[in-house]
């Protein structure tokens, strides 16, 4: 089942994949690593100290294993696995409110504004997941990645 393209003919499927693959392997592999405990912070503020920190990042790192976890089911076709691990990310973002950046401490509202829309991004992600169409699956998870990526590169990176 392929599509004519440019007089080549694609496997529309093998596409899908083969984007997911290279969004995903930009997204998670470098920026997502950042999430471990480290003294970069900028000045501590009453709603960031350690113990806040630490579960931020714990918060964080939930929700990076649920997002590989879930490409891997997607790339390996595991409609059910798939639904399982898009779930877990609406979970890991539970109690975000709490969070701030590591930099770029007085944007914190555009930070939050960042997480919101993460969040509502993961929530339509779990529920194409939950229809067992991982095309649309794939879509949305390259969404979910635009916000990690962009919320990096202002407040982490």
């Amino acid at each position: 089942m392929g599509q004519l393209n440019g007089g080549i003919l694609m496997n529309t499927s093998l596409a899908y994949t083969s984007v997911f693959l290279v969004v995903a392997s930009l997204a998670i592999g470098f920026p997502a690593a950042a999430h471990g405990p480290s003294g970069h912070h900028e000045t501590v503020t009453a709603a960031q100290n350690e113990d806040a920190m630490k579960t931020q990042h714990e918060r964080m790192r939930n929700f990076e294993e649920a997002m590989v976890a879930l490409g891997k089911a997607v790339i390996h076709g595991e409609k059910t696995d798939a639904g399982k691990h898009a779930s877990r990310l609406t979970e890991a973002l539970r109690d975000h409110e709490k969070d701030v950046p590591h930099k770029n401490v007085s944007r914190i509202k555009e930070f939050q504004a960042l997480y919101g829309e993460m969040k509502k991004r993961a929530v339509k992600l779990a529920a194409d997941a939950g229809t067992g169409n991982l095309q649309n699956t794939s879509l949305s998870y390259g969404r979910v990645l635009e916000v990690c990526t962009s919320c990096h590169a202002k407040f982490r990176d």
